[in-house]
């Protein structure tokens, strides 16, 4: 695996703090598009989406071709109260979990991100596939709070924010 995707992957947290700061909490959870959901929706939804994908990376690591399960992250969003949730929480469990799960990735031999397991939805997935769709998903996301930071008036250069 390169070293620059497991570097991506944990340098992610670090620009959606930055795309979150300096925004008041109405701001956070005004719902300005693109999307549905407010900035404070999108980092609590990244929050839950990280936990299940480290687990599902950890899996594939410790046990021979895993059951990986999908979540259905509308009904996360729905029904777990996400604007009742800590922004700073999220943010916090987001960059502690890539922070300690990035250090088990630089020090896997490179046949280990050829394991995999099997997603019920997806089929057979690789550790590569997921590092890479999990770094993706995060910046996917942070482009997403960086239109609504435009549409809220509240613009941010791309060298404050660290890309």
């Amino acid at each position: 695996m390169p070293r620059e995707l497991i570097e991506r992957f944990a340098s992610g947290p670090a620009q959606l703090r930055a795309a979150c700061a300096g925004l008041t909490p109405q701001e956070l959870q005004a719902r300005p598009g693109p999307g549905q959901w407010s900035i404070h929706e999108v980092v609590v939804h990244v929050a839950d989406m990280d936990a299940i994908a480290i687990d599902r990376m950890k899996r594939i690591i410790a046990e021979d071709n895993p059951t990986l399960l999908s979540a259905d992250e509308t009904a996360y969003a729905q029904r777990l109260m996400y604007h009742e949730q800590s922004l700073e929480d999220a943010l916090a469990l987001i960059e502690v979990g890539r922070r300690q799960f990035a250090r088990v990735l630089r020090q896997l031999p490179r046949e280990s991100f050829d394991r995999f397991g099997t997603h019920n939805v997806a089929g057979r997935v690789t550790l590569s596939e997921l590092v890479q769709s999990y770094a993706d998903h995060l910046e996917h996301h942070l482009g997403f709070i960086l239109q609504k930071r435009e549409r809220l008036g509240k613009p941010i250069s791309s060298a404050a924010q660290g890309r």
